[in-house]
């Protein structure tokens, strides 16, 4: 039987059509991030176990890169085989989500790991650089949006990938603050829940970030 799910035949037809869609999407997601997830959940959460974190989040940067396509395509076609689409977007990507994902678990690494130091001395200057690390963070953050969605979605050279996704961040200031507020709106919603809740919600924050970026990769389209 083939699986392949039409979108647009009736509101009934459509909204439990897109629930398996996320459902199934949602699964593969953490079906894929095993690795990490079994870290996550059997080490304490602890500074000491950053690097064991960090190798553990590698497998992701495919997985990532697979749900992003999939919401895309969902979101450019409004039709999607769960199975075939995710798996394809994940062996499609895996190379080149790769080679953009190290340096991004990397650069994390290295400011999270200098600003856990700079907050063991609060000296007023130890303050003032932790602010300036938090704001380098964030910035990296809506960089790294930006690229894993174009990498997603284009064949592009690494550093073409990095200055698109420079170029748009502040091109499309309303996307990039879209972005970023998904963001926050998931991380305060962990909060006051559990972080748990990500396994569960992972398909439908992706759904809301493909959405929120359909006019920047339909620019890239148009242009490049």
């Amino acid at each position: 039987m083939e699986e392949k799910n039409q979108f647009g035949q009736g509101i009934l037809y459509t909204f439990t059509n897109y629930v398996y869609a996320f459902l199934l999407t949602n699964l593969y997601f953490v079906l894929t991030n095993g690795l990490f997830i079994f870290f996550f959940m059997t080490l304490e959460p602890s500074f000491s176990n950053i690097l064991l974190y960090f190798l553990a989040l590698i497998p992701t940067g495919p997985a990532v890169a697979a749900l992003y396509y999939s919401m895309e395509k969902l979101v450019r076609t409004k039709e999607l085989s769960p199975t075939h689409d995710f798996f394809y977007g994940f062996k499609k990507n895996v190379k080149d989500i790769l080679s953009i994902w190290f340096p991004i678990l990397l650069v994390y690494f290295i400011l999270i790991v200098d600003l856990q130091y700079l907050r063991q001395t609060p000296t007023e200057l130890n303050q003032i650089l932790s602010i300036v690390i938090f704001v380098l963070i964030v910035l990296w953050t809506m960089l790294i949006l930006n690229a894993v969605a174009i990498s997603a979605r284009f064949k592009f050279r690494i550093r073409d990938i990095w200055k698109l996704s420079v170029y748009y961040s502040f091109m499309k200031v309303k996307n990039t603050v879209g972005n970023m507020l998904i963001l926050f709106i998931l991380a305060f919603i962990t909060t006051i829940t559990t972080d748990f809740l990500i396994l569960f919600v992972s398909s439908i924050v992706f759904f809301l970030l493909a959405l929120n970026t359909k006019e920047m990769l339909s620019d890239i389209e148009m242009n490049f």
